[in-house]
């Protein structure tokens, strides 16, 4: 009966998991974008989720110096790359993985291209903050 005790006690105090899901796609990589989710992951103390919509197998440039620095620094983080990313896609994945304290994305605009229905707005079905660091106009 103790040790099951000491067992569920430890397992209440264990601190859960927060991680921060930071969406990308080729060609909207901007060092501010990533800049912001790598400050919220130290800010939070949480790990880094990032999906890339990238064409191919090869990350953008600023993306893979990102994830160099990211292994350097001895951040936590995982990468999937698909060929697709939608902002549904986005919203499912934060939505069904409980750890995902915030969404970080570029820009609210341009996601829409890849969305099959453009009727609805996906991002109100969000249950976290969602971050947007896009760069601003000049």
């Amino acid at each position: 009966m103790a040790r099951m005790l000491l067992i569920r006690l430890s397992m209440d105090t264990r601190k859960p998991d927060r991680k921060v899901l930071l969406a990308v796609r080729e060609g909207f990589v901007d060092p501010r974008l990533l800049a912001s989710a790598r400050s919220l992951c130290q800010r939070m103390d949480a790990e880094l989720d990032i999906l890339a919509r990238v064409a191919g197998n090869v990350l953008p440039g600023d993306l893979e110096a990102f994830i160099t620095s990211l292994r350097k620094d001895g951040v936590a983080y995982s990468l999937s790359q698909k060929p697709e990313l939608r902002r549904r896609d986005i919203v499912d994945y934060a939505n069904t993985h409980e750890c995902i304290a915030t969404v970080v994305i570029d820009s609210l605009e341009g996601w829409e291209v890849v969305a099959a229905d453009r009727s609805t707005d996906p991002w109100a079905r969000l249950a976290c903050p969602l971050v947007t660091a896009a760069a601003g106009k000049k």
